[in-house]
């Protein structure tokens, strides 16, 4: 049998993970960091967040499966071999509730719900105001991969337009796409940006003074992508002076994010912690296991990352 070590300290419900692996995987042995005894056994490692001093260890890993979507975590590694093939949770449930998040922030944008809420603050009846409807509002999807096109499905069946930004060329129904250097279009044409960026080199701070100048003055920014898009003095910045152009955060440079941070206080920031694509327990790991009999079969396993692409 083989030995998987199984590390997370962050998610919801890790016992639940632990009970699912070991009802999935349930001959081989399952082992975590504190079993250093062990490591150079392991040639299946289920992590988030591994410590890069316990990666240097494993020394006969043959596999690394991400429990979300993001990899970043793993190639920021300086012991990151980047002949280990890296698979990452590819799941329709994580696609809906990706979907609903960003249906249910861009709903409370064009509801003008922040306001409401400010107002029940003061106590404050504010009256009437008429909300976007969808036909008339352009959601723009920055980064148009796997969770990118559940969210540019669902809004498509609910009559909003929808563009979207693309490192690369490709062709998806209903949506049209801008690459390249067609981006300054891209945001300017939309009322909505949805940023789902991988965290690499050519993402970092990419929603900047420059490209916040280009939205329209009462659009929205939602970031459920990661942190490192945002340059986030520029969008404090935006906010201010901009009191009318809303944010909805779910990732930050820093998580947890510090309760000293400006965003906390800002009447039009809407703040959530990192919960917008949760991992669905059940799918993911039989995701998992089902790529794992593939490679006791074949020997070996086509990595889902391309380490010099960032994803």
């Amino acid at each position: 049998s083989m030995t998987i070590l199984f590390h997370n300290t962050t998610f919801d419900k890790i016992d639940v993970w632990k009970k699912t692996i070991k009802k999935y995987f349930k001959n081989e042995k399952i082992i975590s960091i504190k079993d250093y005894k062990n490591f150079h056994d392991v040639n299946c490692a289920i992590i988030w967040n591994l410590p890069d001093n316990i990666l240097s260890r494993l020394k006969n890993l043959q596999v690394i499966f991400s429990m979300g979507a993001g990899v970043d975590h793993i190639l920021k590694l300086k012991n990151y071999n980047k002949k280990i093939p890296i698979i990452r949770i590819k799941d329709e449930e994580m696609g809906e509730r990706i979907a609903n998040y960003s249906l249910a922030q861009i709903l409370n944008y064009q509801l003008n719900f922040k306001i409401f809420q400010n107002s029940q603050i003061k106590q404050y009846w504010s009256g009437e105001r008429t909300p976007i409807d969808n036909k008339n509002l352009t959601v723009g999807i920055l980064g148009l991969g796997f969770l990118g096109n559940h969210i540019a499905k669902l809004l498509n069946k609910l009559n909003y337009n929808v563009i979207a930004y693309k490192k690369n060329r490709a062709k998806v129904k209903n949506v049209k796409i801008y690459t390249g250097k067609n981006i300054i279009s891209f945001i300017k044409s939309s009322d909505v940006i949805i940023s789902i960026l991988p965290s690499t080199s050519q993402t970092n701070n990419i929603i900047d003074k420059k490209f916040l100048k280009n939205m329209k003055k009462n659009s929205c920014l939602i970031n459920i992508g990661r942190g490192n898009a945002i340059e986030e003095k520029d969008l404090l910045n935006h906010l201010k002076k901009n009191k009318n152009f809303y944010a909805y955060l779910d990732v930050f440079k820093d998580e947890p994010l510090k309760s000293s941070s400006q965003f906390w206080k800002l009447p039009n920031v809407t703040i959530t912690p990192h919960v917008a694509g949760v991992t669905a327990i059940e799918p993911s790991v039989k995701y998992m296991y089902s790529k794992y009999k593939k490679l006791r079969k074949n020997k070996n396993i086509k990595s889902d990352v391309n380490p010099s692409d960032g994803y």
